[in-house]
């Protein structure tokens, strides 16, 4: 918001924009995943978290001062995608320290939830703000909860497990190694490259759903706040249900199911008409279905990586995920931007439905890799660990 209202982006603009907060997820998710496995992961949470505040709190700055541009908005977001992948890594690892692995379904079901309850509440909160202060100066609220995140983490007190000391020497170790384990077992292989796909064709929707809507549709930023925030209910039911599915439908139908009915819902982001009322219903119905249904994919997908994985190498292969994401997003979003620019916004949201349904004939075609029930923790293959 603050790109396209406050500097007048584009469709070309805002790839960019997403290219320089997702690539350092490519440069740096290795280095981070080799890092968590062998150090302690409070201290990277808490440091990343201050990082983010202190390049966020750059942008209302800057537009007091006058100088907000598009070049400081991609240093901006290079500085925070560096932060955010540092987080997310230790984060991976670190939930499995703190409740251990035969817990993590119900962990990352109650984690989610909560994720859902500030979705519900911070897009229309944010869209508020953006109407009410402006977009750079909404901003400043943002780096405030990263803030408060930093002093929440500080305050847990729990030993952290580093089992991964001898494991690896060198980063073209790491990068082996969190190749190898993942690429094979053939469920995480099938999850990888599902999550890569959806990855490649999401980043179409990442780089222009906020366009489309303010632009195409003409919802104003608080009518959009308050769709996204929509989102934030079906993934509250979503998580709340994860666990219950998977025990009574076990991961594999659990995991192909729920990302059929997701994948079925994209379509109504394009379908939505130029009529503001209509439209925010067709963004609705995704929000609260498609999140819904998608955050019940993401649990499961996440706990059956972190059971099936091995302990020693998690946060390498972790970056093994985080490095196509890093990849595939700006490969997409600028895919994306240039298809917009051609053939059109609408015509080139089609391609997410598309891309969604790929990534379900993965997991499909290798349903039979996927465990009917919850299996066991994993251990590390002494050869993956020493090469």
């Amino acid at each position: 918001m603050a790109a396209i209202l406050a500097i007048g982006a584009g469709a070309l603009d805002l790839g960019l924009l997403a290219v320089t907060l997702t690539l350092p997820r490519a440069l740096f998710a290795w280095l981070g995943g080799g890092w968590v496995d062998r150090h302690r992961r409070r201290p990277v949470l808490i440091g990343s978290d201050l990082v983010r505040a202190a390049a966020l709190l750059a942008i209302p700055a800057a537009a007091y001062l006058g100088m907000l541009s598009m070049p400081l908005l991609y240093l901006i977001a290079a500085i925070t995608g560096v932060a955010t992948v540092l987080f997310e890594l230790a984060d991976h690892v670190f939930i499995a320290d703190l409740v251990g692995r035969e817990q993590l379904l119900d962990a990352n079901g109650k984690r989610e939830a909560v994720d859902a309850v500030a979705e519900i509440s911070g897009p229309a909160l944010g869209g508020a703000l953006v109407a009410w202060l402006t977009a750079p100066i909404a901003i400043a609220a943002d780096a405030a909860t990263f803030v408060g995140s930093a002093l929440l983490i500080a305050r847990i007190r729990k030993h952290e497990e580093i089992v991964a000391t001898a494991t690896a020497s060198s980063f073209i170790e790491d990068v082996r190694i969190g190749i190898h384990v993942v690429w094979r077992d053939p469920a995480i292989r099938a999850l990888f490259v599902s999550a890569a796909t959806m990855t490649l064709f999401g980043s179409f929707m990442a780089s222009l759903y906020t366009l489309f809507a303010l632009r195409d549709l003409g919802l104003a930023p608080t009518e959009l706040g308050i769709a996204i925030g929509c989102g934030g209910i079906g993934a509250l039911v979503g998580a709340t249900m994860a666990s219950r599915a998977a025990a009574r439908f076990g991961p594999r139908r659990t995991l192909i199911g729920s990302l059929a009915l997701g994948a079925a819902m994209q379509v109504l982001i394009p379908l939505a008409p130029p009529i503001p009322w209509i439209a925010m219903t067709f963004l609705i119905a995704t929000q609260v279905i498609g999140d819904g249904v998608l955050t019940v994919y993401l649990v499961n997908e996440t706990t059956l990586r972190q059971r099936l994985l091995p302990p020693e190498a998690l946060g390498r292969a972790a970056g093994t995920f985080h490095v196509a994401n890093g990849l595939l997003t700006p490969i997409g979003a600028l895919v994306g931007a240039v298809l917009a620019e051609a053939i059109g916004i609408r015509p080139t949201l089609w391609l997410l439905a598309i891309g969604y349904a790929l990534a379900l004939a993965s997991l499909i075609v290798a349903r039979q890799a996927f465990p009917v029930e919850a299996p066991l923790p994993a251990k590390l293959d002494p050869k993956a660990a020493t090469g």
